[in-house]
């Protein structure tokens, strides 16, 4: 967690900088300009991945390496960290909260099966990510009743995420479960508490993984996202969890 509160309060300081700087036109900026006006006052530990229109007039998207997307005025002069409601008459609607869902359904969509260790059960209804640490108690608790989430048609795809972060002792016994040849076995070792030989490889997803969900706001484990992008933060019971995923569709 170290790693992303540091990158969040450099990203916090550039904000300030951003209200400083003001643009005499008072007008509309095209994409390449406000990149090039953020680029300018960024500090370079923090990478500027994309820019793109959203569907919220006056406003761009302002996607950064490992933190939540931002939103920027289309005149340059502000970013705005939080979330955006549209209001109708039947009530408000979070712009962002829509927006992450969809972009959390993406990027785990789009993740490599080889990178992660699945539990499948015979017939899958409904599949989830879960960001997990083999140090966190409710992540094995979780993972006790592994059986009990299979039986009801929930495949469990994981992702490490060692709250300590990256270089740590749990980011090393996670690594090692994903190295280890049954890496399925070898995590649930780890989750009962048990020891496994340390074997840190070089291509383990550990890294890409924790910066993943940082990205996405991950803040503690078990992160839990479903297939349609929300994220359920903490552990749920299978049942609770089973009733969540069918009323979302």
């Amino acid at each position: 967690m170290k790693f992303y509160l540091h990158k969040y309060k450099l990203l916090l300081a550039s904000i300030l900088a951003v209200f400083s700087l003001h643009n005499s036109a008072e007008s509309p900026l095209n994409l390449k300009e406000v990149e090039e006006k953020l680029l300018s006052i960024l500090p370079t530990e923090i990478e500027l991945l994309s820019i793109q229109k959203t569907d919220i007039e006056g406003f761009y998207e302002v996607n950064f390496q490992g933190i939540e997307p931002l939103f920027v005025s289309s005149d340059g002069n502000y970013l705005v960290s939080g979330d955006i409601y549209l209001i109708t008459k039947e009530g408000l609607i979070n712009k962002s909260e829509s927006r992450r869902d969809y972009q959390r359904k993406t990027l785990t969509q789009n993740l490599d099966n080889d990178e992660l260790i699945v539990f499948e059960p015979e017939i899958v209804n409904h599949s989830i990510f879960v960001f997990t640490d083999v140090d966190c108690g409710y992540c094995r608790q979780f993972h006790n009743q592994i059986d009990a989430y299979l039986d009801l048609g929930i495949k469990i795809n994981y992702l490490a995420y060692p709250r300590a972060g990256i270089g740590s002792e749990s980011y090393n016994k996670i690594s090692s479960a994903w190295c280890n040849d049954d890496p399925n076995y070898s995590l649930t070792l780890l989750k009962q508490g048990k020891e496994i030989k340390q074997d840190l490889c070089e291509d383990n997803p550990v890294g890409k993984h924790f910066n993943l969900g940082n990205a996405i706001g991950v803040q503690g484990t078990p992160s839990i996202i479903t297939d349609q992008g929300k994220m359920i933060p903490g552990y749920l019971p299978p049942e609770d969890l089973l009733n969540i995923l069918s009323s979302s569709g």
